[in-house]
């Protein structure tokens, strides 16, 4: 039986819907793509369901791991301090785990968007658009 990964798309979290509707449609779009994972979404604040909400959601999955990704462009306290704390994560190693099902589940954290040629690319097709 191979292992079964989940995966946590992690946003910052807002009052206004349509900014915690985009986090919930990339994470549908991950989930449609790859529908051998099992995809969530989780906020920092102001939204549901929070970021502990979102990884215990994750129970009866029967995941072996969680990769939590923040869906941020760069790096700042949400991502450096306050998710690593949430998730519990060793700070030496940016990983950690959970119990879920009985069992201890892995828990690897993943790096904000960051500059990458496909964002660029995304940047770039938005300024066509309003050409």
């Amino acid at each position: 039986m191979s292992e079964k990964i989940g995966i946590l798309a992690i946003g910052h979290g807002s009052r206004l819907p349509y900014n915690n509707q985009v986090v919930t449609e990339i994470a549908g779009m991950i989930a449609k793509k790859h529908p051998e994972y099992v995809v969530k979404a989780g906020f920092m604040e102001m939204s549901t369901p929070s970021v502990e909400e979102a990884l215990l959601s994750f129970e009866g999955t029967h995941v072996s791991t969680i990769v939590a990704v923040p869906v941020f462009l760069a790096s700042g306290v949400h991502i450096t301090k306050d998710i690593p704390a949430i998730l519990k994560l060793d700070p030496e190693k940016n990983q950690g785990s959970i119990e879920m099902n009985g069992q201890q589940v892995k828990i690897l954290y993943g790096k904000p968007l960051g500059s990458d040629e496909l964002i660029a690319d995304l940047i770039f097709k938005r300024a066509l658009e309003v050409l």
